[in-house]
């Protein structure tokens, strides 16, 4: 009888899990679904320009009807904006273009306020005005000079890959302990935290709460201000993300996040191939092959020339391939510097396998702090040479200091004394573990 009672208390919290993961469209105005929207990285620039990460979101599918072109509007702090959205064939939000990412002059007009703002997607029934559905998100402007740790999360939060998830579902922690308390100290030291993971776009919502719930037991602060990137993926594509191709997806989100922060890099025509689990923007601004621009700069040139009869045209106008050419170069020496100077945005990654690591690596996180950990919590290193291994979150906080050293007010860090230790870090320590 025990058993049994056991079991049908198994079955009865296994069909609320379910409940509450599974699809449900609310009537009325202005409530979610478990559809959901990936974070934006906003960079507000020196000279005023401002460059942002992709503006991704799933709307829901509603049945027996065609919602190709309809307008989804956009909420920033849950005031309305003028920047409005279309549906796509499969219900993702894109602009006008075919594009995910606006202008500068749209980001301007979203009066966005430093750090983490609140972003919805609003969608109004075409047959009934009364009956919306949004998704919500985060969007964060941040400083051209800020630094980033990037964290993954299943596997790296969490104890293991699926049972962390589920773990939360039925009410308890299953994560790494002291990965709260860590990414809490490397925010305190001034860098942005980003979370990348494989998981489907719409889990994005309930990934954030998760999140945000945990790190409380015992007295713990939680987790600091975060920005969260998923998969463009429903729920099984994006397990298929996870299995065959995390690394690649990784990658190419962090480029994009890279070429925000250094808005000479662009993407190519060749980089334009279709990643499994991220939808690259293909829109014109945001591609370096300008084509169009070029000519219209060669017809200004030529007009130039003819009005100041100084020279003929073909001595002065620079050929199409020239002036795309010059755009390539630039491109390639702006990710050349990105390369020269590890860190230069991604300063420290963690993950639990090696496609994260590698993700990592292809944006520039030095060997020394991309770290891997594994199911007994172990930590080690992506640097040659080194056998060096941390038991646990928890004993790489006496090195942040020395690892990642407190940023000033404009992202330069703070060097602190010289160590005399033998950790890694060049501590005053000898707390290496393993």
């Amino acid at each position: 009888p025990a058993l049994a009672l056991g079991c049908d208390r198994m079955k009865s919290i296994a069909r609320r899990v379910i409940t509450g993961a599974g699809s449900s469209l609310w009537e009325g105005t202005t409530k979610f679904t478990d559809t959901g929207g990936t974070d934006v990285v906003v960079i507000r620039h020196s000279n005023g320009e401002m460059v942002c990460s992709s503006f991704h979101a799933q709307l829901p599918k509603l049945s027996k009807m065609d919602m190709l072109g309809c307008s989804v509007q956009l909420f920033v702090n849950n005031l309305p904006t003028g920047l409005c959205m279309v549906l796509d064939r499969e219900n993702i939000c894109c602009f006008e273009d075919g594009g995910y990412r606006p202008s500068s002059v749209e980001l301007e007009g979203l009066r966005l306020k430093p750090g983490r703002n609140s972003l919805r997607y609003e969608l109004v029934h075409p047959c009934n005005n009364d009956r919306r559905y949004s998704v919500k998100a985060d969007l964060h402007l941040w400083k051209p000079h800020d630094k980033v740790v990037v964290v993954d999360i299943d596997g790296t939060v969490t104890k293991t890959d699926v049972a962390g998830y589920g773990a939360a579902k039925l009410g308890y922690e299953y994560i790494h302990m002291g990965v709260c308390e860590l990414v809490t100290a490397i925010a305190r030291q001034g860098y942005r935290i980003l979370f990348l993971t494989s998981r489907a776009i719409t889990l994005a919502q309930s990934t954030r709460e998760f999140l945000r719930s945990i790190g409380f037991a015992n007295g713990g602060s939680g987790m600091p201000e975060f920005c969260l990137i998923t998969t463009t993926e429903t729920f099984l594509p994006s397990l298929m993300v996870g299995v065959r191709s995390a690394d690649k997806f990784k990658t190419a989100a962090l480029q994009e996040l890279v070429s925000a922060f250094v808005p000479e890099i662009k993407l190519s025509s060749q980089s334009m191939v279709k990643i499994p689990g991220w939808r690259m923007d293909t829109s014109p601004q945001m591609s370096s092959d300008h084509r169009g621009v070029a000519k219209q700069r060669a017809v200004v040139e030529v007009e130039d020339e003819l009005a100041s009869e100084t020279s003929t045209v073909a001595a002065k106008e620079e050929s199409e391939e020239e002036v795309h050419a010059k755009q390539q170069q630039v491109a390639a020496d702006a990710q050349g510097a990105i390369m020269r100077d590890p860190g230069k945005v991604f300063v420290c990654g963690f993950g639990n396998r090696l496609t994260d690591t590698a993700a990592y690596a292809a944006v520039g996180v030095p060997p020394e702090r991309n770290f891997l950990i594994d199911e007994r919590s172990h930590l080690r290193t992506a640097a040659a040479g080194t056998n060096a291994m941390f038991d646990g979150y928890l004993n790489l906080l006496p090195h942040i200091d020395r690892m990642l050293p407190r940023l000033n007010a404009h992202g330069e860090p703070v060097q602190a004394p010289e160590g005399k230790g033998t950790c890694p870090f060049d501590c005053d320590c000898d707390l290496l573990v393993l």
